[in-house]
Parts: structure tokens; C-alpha cells; sequence
């Protein structure tokens, strides 16, 4: 087997995604406690196989073949899913609140109400290294607080910018 025949194998079957940051900056939101970082990553292949990302964080790469509804879930979604969302121009927004944060969890369910159906997911997510996080394809936003001007503006720049539209919703059946 030549050995770009062996490479290109080796991403398919769910090898760790290589990513990097080109560019993070400092944000003025939750007392200086955010952080937007541009990314870039080797590949973006539909798989079934199970995934490891670069970061706890994903922004892209390999991801399901199903992607998920466009609403707001009680339990954690599985990255595997909403990174497909993201490469259909949607914006994520996750959370991690163990002790509960219902007055910020309301700006998030605001924010989805807010903005154009099927655009928006809400999560939990376990282990994200801040409270809340905003995700778009090849972006992340880390954040102290559920800032609303932040996250909004984050979902103004971002949304329906990456490989596939935003205007399909997931297909029948697919996350069943």
C-alpha cells in the first residue's frame, strides 16, 4: 500500500484530528474573562467511527454523518452531531453550570428564540474549560459569563459561514 493510500486510510477510520489556532485574541465580555480563537483543522469526513478531536472543544473535523435538530437539549448532545451542525453554518451554544445557572441559561434559550430557526443548538457540555462557550465552524468562543451582546454578536459574524447552508434542517430519522 503506498503510503499516501495508507494516510488517506487513516483518516477514515476516525484517526485524532490535527488542529490548529492561527489566531486568539482577548474579548472585552464577562471582565476580560473571553477568549475567540480561529482554527484550522486536516480534514472534515462524515464518519460513523468513533471520534477524538485535538481539543475538548470541537469547531470541525471529522463528525457524524447525522446532524441534529435545531433546538435546545437538557441533556449533553454528543459533539459528534452539532460539529456537523457547525459545517452547516449553525452556531452551538454550550454550557457547563453542575450547581445549576438558570438566570444564564434563560439568555441562551433567549438567544435561540432570537435568532433565525435553524441556526442555533443549546447544550450542555461537561468538562468546557469556561462556564459557556459559543462554537461556528472554525471558531470558538470561551467565556466566564452568558454575555448576551457577546454571544449575539458572536452568532452575527459567524452563522452561515462555513463549507454547507444553513437552510436544511436534519434528516428524518437520523438521530433516532
Amino acid at each position: 500500500m503506498s503510503l499516501r493510500l495508507w494516510l488517506f486510510a487513516l483518516l477514515l477510520v476516525g484517526c485524532p484530528d490535527t488542529e490548529r489556532i492561527t489566531e486568539a485574541q482577548a474579548c472585552d465580555a464577562c471582565e476580560d474573562s473571553c477568549s475567540l480563537e480561529t482554527v484550522e483543522f486536516d480534514t472534515a469526513v462524515h464518519t460513523e467511527e468513533p471520534i477524538e478531536w485535538g481539543t475538548s472543544v470541537p469547531v470541525g473535523g471529522p463528525h457524524d454523518p447525522c446532524w441534529a435538530d435545531w433546538a435546545i437539549y437538557d441533556t449533553p448532545l454528543p459533539p459528534r452531531h452539532w460539529v456537523h451542525n457547525l459545517e452547516h453554518g449553525g452556531i452551538v451554544y454550550l454550557y457547563d453550570c453542575p450547581e445549576g445557572c438558570p438566570d444564564e441559561l434563560s439568555i441562551l434559550e433567549g438567544l435561540h428564540a432570537a435568532n433565525e430557526a435553524g441556526t442555533v443548538i443549546v447544550t450542555p457540555y461537561e468538562g468546557l474549560p469556561t462556564q459557556f462557550a459559543a462554537v461556528a465552524w472554525g471558531k470558538r468562543l470561551m467565556l466566564g459569563c452568558a454575555d448576551s451582546a457577546a454571544l449575539q454578536q458572536f452568532h452575527a459574524d459567524h452563522v452561515d459561514r462555513a463549507p454547507e447552508s444553513v437552510t436544511s434542517g436534519a434528516p428524518v430519522g437520523c438521530m433516532e
